[in-house]
């Protein structure tokens, strides 16, 4: 065992990254994370990037239902050490790529030291052949959530304008900060009436985060509520491809496009999602 968690320890910091990480998180369940994964993961696609999408939620895996899509294997097969990462690589639309989660499986801190390695070797082999992986993670602040989330380059942080979603957003972004404190988080604001409503939303948890945080909040933008959107999750497809003319597809194609030309800088990335994800679960040393 102590063979095998020095081998964990120099696989992971050999690693280098090139993959830009975005996680997709949220405070609460309910607030269109998932929808928004996905269709961000497709608009950065049809900007020319190579996109793959990594349900995380290891609990109760729900992305490939949202995009009509079936899997004979997944994460779990991954960390069994039946399958390679790029083995379990669904095609998606739009030409990304998912990587399939796992409804009921142990937390990542449950798992075994031979589990864990081959999760982290299997993020490691996507590295250098995708410019974004975006994390699907769990809702709210639970372990896995948090520690998907704080690994990664960047977090998307999701919230509506209902009162306790914005309470739960705030609550997230504490975690975060007392996770990482030089973690990128850009608020995007769902299902928002319109433009003034989306960013009072942005302005009360800036406001806090400055108060209370010591931190800046960056507003990435809003999706507006859309009935397409709901159209589109009913029938099991992307509302980006299945109404491409939608608000809620113009917003998002928009935002993507925000994204893209908006690289956090250099100095905010001292290290790889690798390493930072290995450290959330005492897999590494910072030495």
């Amino acid at each position: 065992m102590a063979d095998q968690a020095q081998r964990l320890r120099e696989m992971v910091w050999a690693a280098k990254s090139t993959a830009r990480v975005l996680a997709v998180s949220s405070g609460k369940g309910g607030v269109g994370k998932t929808g928004t994964s996905i269709n961000l993961s497709i608009a950065l696609s049809q900007q020319g990037a190579r996109v793959a999408l990594m349900d995380a939620d290891l609990g109760l895996a729900n992305v490939e239902v949202l995009m009509g899509l079936t899997s004979l294997h997944n994460i779990e097969h991954v960390i069994q050490g039946e399958k390679r990462m790029r083995d379990i690589l669904v095609k998606g639309p739009a030409g990304i790529r998912l990587i399939p989660g796992s409804s009921g499986l142990a937390q990542v801190a449950d798992l075994s030291e031979n589990g864990r390695r081959r999760l982290l070797e299997g993020i490691d082999e996507l590295q250098s052949e995708f410019d974004y992986i975006i994390i699907d993670t769990m809702a709210g602040i639970g372990r896995n959530a948090a520690a998907f989330a704080a690994s990664a380059d960047e977090v998307v942080l999701v919230s509506t304008p209902e009162p306790s979603a914005i309470v739960d957003a705030y609550a997230m972004l504490k975690t975060l900060h007392r996770m990482r404190e030089d973690i990128a988080i850009r608020l995007l604001v769902n299902m928002a009436a319109g433009d003034a409503q989306a960013r009072a939303v942005a302005t009360k948890l800036a406001t806090v985060a400055r108060q209370y945080l010591g931190r800046n909040l960056s507003y990435l933008g809003y999706l507006p509520r859309d009935v397409h959107v709901q159209h589109a999750v009913m029938q099991s497809t992307p509302f980006l491809l299945r109404y491409p003319d939608a608000p809620a597809s113009q917003a998002m194609a928009q935002l993507a496009r925000r994204l893209h030309t908006q690289q956090t800088a250099p100095a905010q990335q001292p290290q790889s999602f690798l390493k930072r994800f290995a450290q959330s679960f005492g897999l590494a040393s910072n030495g």
